[in-house]
């Protein structure tokens, strides 16, 4: 079952970068430019707001597989603990893709109609929105307890699991140490 809903994560995930991308127009790296978003229409609200749904959806398909990998290693040392950021970034995860569903999107169409002076109001707003949510959420707040929670239970999966689950741990746990670091150095 934890396989299945970790299946599920993987493949809504992927679906959310690419309806975020094609609302970016397939801009690379880690993040785009505000700007190019809010004035991506009608389409990419739409693409942003399902994009989002989507990304929640994924988000919330951790959290059986934090369960299981818990349950699985649960005589490994700190596991709890692991267990406890693992569920942080699903509820990290999740609000900032609510967030990005309900205010974004909104942001974004109403844009697309508005004067010159309103869209003077709503360019500091959506970029402030997209920073705390991509930025500050899903690429600094987000990494650091994924880090924690992949590499920690990759420690108990050492000793006790297949070496396929301890090395696909140790990836994505390297990873999202290296974007933390990367955002931490970058923000401060």
């Amino acid at each position: 079952m934890a396989i299945s809903f970790a299946v599920a994560a993987v493949g809504l995930e992927l679906a959310a970068v690419l309806m975020y991308s094609a609302a970016a127009g397939y801009a690379g790296g880690l993040s785009v430019e505000p700007s190019k978003l809010l004035a991506s229409g009608a389409s990419g609200a739409a693409l942003i707001r399902w994009g989002s749904l989507v990304d929640m959806f994924g988000y919330l398909s951790i959290a059986p597989v934090v369960i299981y990998l818990r349950a699985r290693y649960a005589t490994a040392k700190y596991i709890d603990l692991f267990a406890a950021a693992g569920l942080a970034v699903v509820v990290i995860g999740s609000i900032g893709a609510a967030s990005m569903a309900t205010a974004a999107a909104a942001l974004i169409t109403d844009y697309s109609t508005a004067s010159s002076a309103q869209k003077e109001a709503i360019v500091p707003a959506f970029a402030t929105l997209y920073r705390a949510v991509v930025l500050g959420m899903w690429q600094t707040l987000e990494t650091i307890p994924a880090a924690v929670w992949l590499l920690g239970t990759a420690s108990g999966a050492r000793r006790k699991g297949p070496q396929s689950v301890f090395v696909i741990l140790v990836i994505l746990g390297a990873i999202n140490a290296v974007i933390a670091l990367y955002r931490l150095a970058v923000a401060g």
